[in-house]
């Protein structure tokens, strides 16, 4: 699984928004700011700001929660 760098990662202050590749298929994937905070190490209790800051380090902190949600699909 990895991050597609062609697609741009969204904060809408709600929502962190992207796209990751799951064998090869593009699949568009979501966390909000109770996911950041509880699966994102060292953003437990981020800021809007910080949130749309550091959106690519978070997302991809969150890529191993991605790849869980997506298997129990």
């Amino acid at each position: 699984m990895s991050i597609s760098r062609t697609q741009t990662l969204e904060w809408d202050g709600k929502t962190l928004s992207g796209w990751v590749d799951l064998d090869g298929t593009p699949t568009k994937v979501s966390a909000d700011r109770e996911m950041i905070h509880t699966h994102a190490p060292s953003f437990s209790d981020a800021l809007n700001w910080e949130i749309d800051r550091h959106r690519y380090e978070i997302f991809e902190k969150l890529l191993p929660f991605f790849k869980r949600q997506t298997r129990d699909l």
